[in-house]
This record gives structure tokens, C-alpha cells and sequence, in this order.
């Protein structure tokens, strides 16, 4: 349990990293480079993008949970197997689709065709991205601290290189460059774990079964969580698209911190045995729920003078934005805990898959169908419901294997205590007339509200967190 919550540790704080560096970052880009320059930049990275989930071709997700059953019931010998019978699919899926590229860009009409070569050391780091590996092995310190480097090194390089418009081929540059080299320091020490390449593919026939159901819905999310922005911007100003964009950045930078422990919990639900795995959902369930509660009750109350104060003025006209998008705090991470923690690690691939591919098909008809007329707020409004369904039919598709009452049976009191904590940040007063100062205080006097009342109504997690407090108050 301790190794558990230590890992969970790094994979938070790692998430809280990879967002809080796009918030340093794209402010000083955007301004130097210019809107138009900009646009160039996303037009050609959101199809890299979309290259890269082929060249992934859903390994990543096979081999956490196939890594983590070999880890705790194979042999060394079989683990080398696992390991490089896996990476082959993904090296040939990623050779196949980097050459694809190259010749169509080479010799079809392609816009803006020369960014698309500078952006081509992405694909080559989907090729090489091994970090499933680790996180199977539940190793994530080294997932972790290696690519706070990297990423630590690309900000002072674009920061130190990237001065004006003409610039954008260095930004493009730095940007893939340094994602490539972020998966090649995975191989340093690969040896250390596995043994010489094997001449086999591993279980070929239930691999590329596994990959074929766990493909098309990757591709689906890629759909709905990146193509929510462009059709937004087809039907309204860049200023609505502005909005709706920003008005996500803080959510899902906690969304980061929260799913982080479903990517720690999978490998330890793949590895558990079926009576292990009821307990795990449990405890993983009310640690989302909990805060993924208090998270979105802070960030609604605080959001009328954060939006300025973070953001700006220009940017009040997103606070009734940002407000609802709290609710993604809550309805996304219980979605993960029996998608990715239970569905994915118990091999129950068509249940993870079809609430995904349903939910792309939704999103992509409400926003057709809403933002022509509503906006960012259509938008904010299909997201949200989106994610609803989603997360309720992620449940639903697993209830055989749920106790209800069990798992569920204290969720009225976590949304009472939340219910109450977010009415008295309401009703609290500015004290100081300092925005950073009143969030500061709001902030902890409705966590210590929650706590309060978190104890006082006796959950089966307060063990947990007694124990927990106990080990950090001792070290």
C-alpha cells in the first residue's frame, strides 16, 4: 500500500507538471508567434496527433495490465517475451504510419506541408514511447523524474530561442524534438529489467484481437476530446474558442492530479485477484469521489475572482463557463475508476470500449447541432453531458461485477458534505479586498469545513486517511 500511494504521489504530481507547463508556456508563444502564426502550429500538431494514436496502436494500454500479470505471476523469461513481443506491433504499426506520412505529404498537396516534417520526431516518440512498461512494473519514479527533465529543458529552450513569428519552425522544433528524446531515456535502462531481443510476437492471436477493440475507441476519445475546439471555431470567433478552451485549463489540470490514481490503480487491479479487485474499486471510487467533490466546490466558488485575476479582464466573459466546467472534475474520474481501473485491467475490452465510442458519436452531434447557435456555451453544455453518459454507461456496462450498495452506499453523504461546504463558500465574504489572498482564505476554510464534516459523519475511508496523516506527521 505504501509503494501504492507513493506512486500515485509522483503520477500526481507529474500530471499537475505536464499542465502547469502549457500554462507557462502558451501565453508567451501565443503572444510572440501571433494568432495566425499559432493556428499554423495547432492545425498541423492536432493531426500529428491523431497519427500518433495509430502509431500507439493501443499497446500502451495491452501492456500496462499484460506487464503487470507477468510481473506477479511469470518468470523473468517471460516478462523479456511480454515486453518485446509487444513492442514490435507498436514499432511496425509506427514505422508503417511514419512512412504514410512522409509519402503523402512528400507528393500529395498538403497544407502547410513543410511544419509537417518538423513535427515528424512525434511520431518516431510513439514509436520508442516504452512508459507502459514502467508503469506495469509499477516503476513510475523513473516515468516521472526522466520526463520532468525533459520538459524542464524544452520550457528554457523556448523561452531562450523563440523571439518572433519567424520562430515557429524552432518552436515546432524544440516541441517534438524534445517529446522524442523524453522516450528514448526510457531505453537506457531497459536491460536492467528484460533480457535480449526474442525472434516471436507475444500471444499474437489475443494481441491483436485485444488491439483491434481497444483501437477504434482510442480513436473515438481522440475525437471527442480534441475536435470539440476546431468545429467550434468553424461555427463561431476565435474569441469563443478562446473561451471554452480556457475555461478547461484549470479542470483538467486537477483532472490530472485525480486520474492519476486509476493509471497507478490499473496495474494493481490487473495483477489482484477477483476479490482483491471489489476492495480496490471501493477504495478507488471514494478517493475520486472525495475529491473530485471538494476540488470542484473550491474552483466554482473561487472562480469569479480567479478568471480575472489568473486570466485577466478580457476574460470575465468565460466565468459562467469555467463554473460548469466543474462538473468534469467529478463525473470524469468515476468514470476512470471502472473504465480504466476495472474494465481495462480485467479484460473486459468491449466494455471499456463502447461507452467511449458512444460518447464520441454524441459529442460530435451536439456540437454540430448546439454550437452554430449557442456557442461556448453549446460546447460546454455537450461536453458536460457527454461525459455523463459516458461515465454512467462505464458503470452500467460493469454492474454485473459491482455490489452496489457496497461501493455506492455512501455517495449521498459525500454530496451532502459538498452540497454544504459549497454553500458556506458562497455565502463567505472578500476579507482583505486581495483576490489571491481571499481565494487563499475561501479556499481553506471550506476544505476545513469538508474535513470536519468528512469525520464527523464517519466514512469507511477516514481509516485511511487517519493512517495515511499518521505516516507523514511520523517521517
Amino acid at each position: 500500500m505504501k509503494k501504492t500511494l507513493l506512486n500515485i504521489m509522483y503520477n500526481a504530481m507529474y500530471q499537475v507538471f505536464l499542465v502547469l507547463i502549457p500554462l507557462i508556456t502558451v501565453p508567451y508563444v501565443s503572444r510572440v508567434l501571433g494568432p495566425n502564426t499559432y493556428g499554423i502550429y495547432s492545425y498541423v500538431k492536432f493531426s500529428i496527433q491523431f497519427l500518433m494514436v495509430l502509431c500507439a496502436f493501443a499497446i500502451s494500454s495491452i501492456g500496462v495490465r499484460t506487464i503487470a500479470r507477468v510481473r506477479m505471476n511469470g518468470t523473468p523469461k517471460e516478462l523479456t517475451k511480454a515486453f518485446w513481443g509487444l513492442w514490435y506491433l507498436q514499432a511496425i504499426a509506427s514505422f508503417v504510419v511514419i512512412v504514410l506520412t512522409v509519402l503523402i505529404v512528400s507528393t500529395g498537396k498538403i497544407k502547410y506541408w513543410p511544419f509537417f516534417y518538423l513535427q515528424l520526431p512525434l511520431l518516431v516518440s510513439a514509436m520508442f514511447d516504452i512508459a507502459w512498461f514502467f508503469q506495469g512494473l509499477e516503476d513510475f519514479g523513473r516515468v516521472v523524474i526522466r520526463n520532468t527533465l525533459v520538459k524542464l529543458t524544452t520550457v528554457v529552450l523556448i523561452f531562450s530561442l523563440v523571439k518572433s513569428p519567424e520562430d515557429l519552425w524552432k518552436y515546432m522544433l524544440i516541441s517534438s524534438v524534445s517529446t522524442m528524446l523524453g522516450s528514448f531515456v526510457f531505453w537506457i535502462s531497459i536491460r536492467k529489467y528484460v533480457g535480449r531481443p526474442v525472434k516471436s510476437f507475444y500471444h499474437l492471436k489475443s494481441t491483436l484481437i485485444a488491439v483491434g477493440t481497444l483501437l477504434l475507441p482510442q480513436i473515438a476519445m481522440k475525437v471527442y476530446n480534441t475536435l470539440d475546439k476546431p468545429i467550434l471555431g468553424t461555427f463561431q470567433s476565435t474569441t469563443q474558442v478562446a473561451f471554452y478552451d480556457n475555461s478547461q485549463r484549470i479542470s483538467m489540470m486537477i483532472l490530472g492530479v485525480i486520474t492519476s490514481i486509476s493509471i497507478v490503480m490499473m496495474p494493481k487491479m490487473a495483477s489482484s485477484k477477483k476479490e482483491h479487485q471489489k476492495f480496490f474499486m471501493k477504495k478507488s471510487y471514494d478517493v475520486s469521489l472525495m475529491l473530485g467533490l471538494i476540488f470542484a466546490s473550491v474552483v466554482m466558488v473561487n472562480t469569479r475572482e480567479f478568471v480575472p485575476f489568473f486570466f485577466g479582464d478580457k476574460f470575465t466573459g468565460m466565468i459562467h463557463l469555467m463554473m460548469a466546467s466543474t462538473l468534469l472534475i467529478v463525473f470524469i474520474p468515476i468514470g476512470d475508476v471502472f473504465a480504466n481501473q476495472f474494465a481495462l485491467a480485467a479484460r473486459r475490452d468491449k466494455d471499456f470500449a463502447v461507452p467511449v465510442i458512444i460518447g464520441a458519436v454524441l459529442s460530435l452531434f451536439l456540437n454540430f447541432t448546439l454550437d452554430p447557435k449557442f456557442g461556448a456555451e453549446g460546447a460546454m453544455f455537450t461536453v458536460i453531458f457527454t461525459e455523463f453518459i459516458v461515465c454512467a454507461l462505464r458503470i452500467w456496462r460493469v454492474r454485473d461485477a459491482i455490489d452496489f450498495q457496497y461501493v455506492f452506499g455512501e455517495t449521498p453523504k459525500y454530496l451532502f458534505i459538498a452540497l454544504i461546504t459549497t454553500g458556506i463558500g458562497w455565502i463567505l465574504p472578500n476579507f482583505v479586498g486581495s483576490a489571491f489572498f481571499d481565494m487563499t482564505i475561501k479556499s481553506i476554510i471550506m476544505m476545513l469545513v469538508y474535513a470536519v464534516l468528512f469525520f464527523a459523519l464517519k466514512f469507511e475511508l477516514n481509516k485511511d486517511v487517519l493512517k495515511l496523516a499518521q505516516k507523514v506527521f511520523k517521517r
